[in-house]
Formats: structure tokens, sequence, C-alpha cells
């Protein structure tokens, strides 16, 4: 007896595996401009709203103080948490750089490798005219956005663009471990208010968007899956380790049971920016990245 398939069926089932139907090119690029000005407008908006709270309020901007003041450390703390931030330097970061674009090229990703130049280039230096050149603070000098936050994030996103889509998810909570590190360390070691840290996280944001808008434009590959919760979970663990080494070095609330409530508020605040920031950008790039 010979069974007669319907025309088309045989594609949704092979071998007893459902089959997985891939986007087109030109739906990958659809799907890659929405995510990149979702991402973008959230990004703006905000930076707006960091920017009018935390630098052109008055009692915005005391509170901000006060959140940084909250947090303090040991002297061993401070000096670990300086040695870290001693790394970041032009050197350094030009050195990351080229480490994710020529690990692109070898894959022969071109596009890739020029959405992680545009993402790190862009960042910082949006970074340094904002704070230098464009926004003015009620208590100068303007300190908002952290240049040290705009480099770890920056880097961080970059490494999880160029990530295979194996290693994708491990790079992911590495990534979120060290940003969240760095700018919690800057608050930390009172070198910057919370406000300049979400403003640099904005920043890199908005970038990731322009990454994201490249990388569906320009690649001809078609990305494996979609792993979402996994990816979450990923950034959320990265998070979650940088804030238990943050206290195991020596960071405390300054003033005892007192600052406890606001200390505590600070670093899940920051927390919280950068699980959103690097989870949202792995998500997105697992959907549109091949």
């Amino acid at each position: 007896m010979t069974t007669t398939w319907p025309r088309g069926s045989m594609s949704t089932v092979q071998e007893g595996r459902p089959h997985t139907v891939r986007p087109t090119r030109g739906r990958l690029r659809g799907l890659a401009w929405v995510h990149a000005l979702v991402m973008a407008g959230c990004a703006v908006l905000g930076l707006f709203v960091v920017v009018r709270y935390a630098i052109h309020s008055v009692r915005g901007f005391h509170f901000d103080d006060r959140m940084m003041l909250s947090l303090g450390t040991t002297p061993a703390a401070w000096w670990r948490i300086l040695d870290v931030l001693g790394l970041v330097t032009d050197v350094s970061v030009a050195l990351c750089l080229a480490v994710c674009v020529v690990v692109a090229m070898l894959q022969r990703r071109w596009a890739v490798a020029i959405s992680a130049g545009v993402l790190i280039g862009g960042a910082n230096i949006t970074t340094q005219v904002l704070k230098y050149q464009v926004l003015q603070s009620v208590s100068p000098p303007n300190t908002l956005p952290s240049g040290h936050t705009t480099v770890g994030l920056s880097l961080a996103l970059a490494a999880v663009i160029v990530a295979s889509y194996r290693w994708r998810p491990l790079v992911t909570a590495g990534a979120a471990l060290v940003a969240t590190f760095v700018g919690a360390g800057t608050v930390s070691a009172h070198w910057h208010r919370p406000g300049d840290v979400l403003a640099a996280g904005m920043v890199c944001l908005g970038w990731a968007a322009v990454a994201l808008a490249i990388v569906g434009g320009l690649q001809r590959r078609v990305p494996v899956g979609r792993r979402p919760v996994r990816l979450a979970a990923a950034s959320v663990l990265g998070v979650l380790l940088a804030g238990l080494a943050v206290v195991l070095i020596g960071v405390r609330p300054r003033f005892g049971i007192y600052d406890l409530p606001l200390a505590l508020c600070t670093l899940g605040l920051l927390g919280a920016m950068f699980a959103i920031v690097v989870g949202w950008v792995s998500q997105a790039v697992d959907r549109i990245v091949a």
C-alpha cells in the first residue's frame, strides 16, 4: 500500500525531528532593524531620564551623590578595585578591539568584525563628547557618563556579538560579570555616581543597536536559533557573581546598618541595568547574528 503525502508535509518532519524554518535574508534584515530601533529608542529615552534627574536636577544630583556615598570599602578592597580599573587604558581598549575584530575575521564574519569595531569606537567617543563637550552638571565638573563603565560594557557587548553560537551563553555570563564589576567598582571607589554608570549603559545600548543593524544588513549567514531563557539566565548569573565578588573583596555600607538599605538599592539598581542590557543584547544577537 502506497501512502500519499500532502504537498509540503515532508518539509515539517524529517527522520522523526521537527524541521527548523530559518528566516530569509529579507526577514532577518527586517528583524534586525526592529530590534535596533526599539533598542535605540530605549537607550535615548533612558539617557534623557538619567541626565534630567542626575545632573540637571539639584535634588536628583544630591540623591545620586548620597547613593554613591552609601557604599564604602576597606583599604584592601579599595586597592583591589583600583588594580582592576587601572587595566582600563587606551592600549588595553585597542588590544581588546583588535582581538574582537581578528577573531571575527578569522571566522570570515566580516559584518560582525565591522559591527564590533563600530560598537566599541562609537560608544567610547560618544561618552567623551557627551562628558566634556555637551552635558553640563548643576555641580561642575560633569562626570556623566562614566568612561570606565563605557569601556568595560562596550568591550563586553562586542565579545557577545563576536562569540560563536556555542560559546555565547558562557561569554554572556562573563561579559555581565566584568561589566558589572567595573561599573560597581567605580561607584564603590567614589569615582562615579550611579547616574554616571547608568548613562554609560544607555550609551553602550544605543551603539549595540547600531551594531545589530549593521550585522542584519550586511551578513549573509543565517543564525542557528533562539535561546532567550538560557541567555537571560547567563546574564543574571554574571551579575550575581560580580555582586558576590564585590562583597567578598570588602565593599560594605559606609555607615553600617544605617546605610544598608540605600547601599543594597544602589548595587541592585546597577546590577539590574547590566543584567538587562547584556541579556537583551545577547538575546538579540542570538536571533540575528550567525
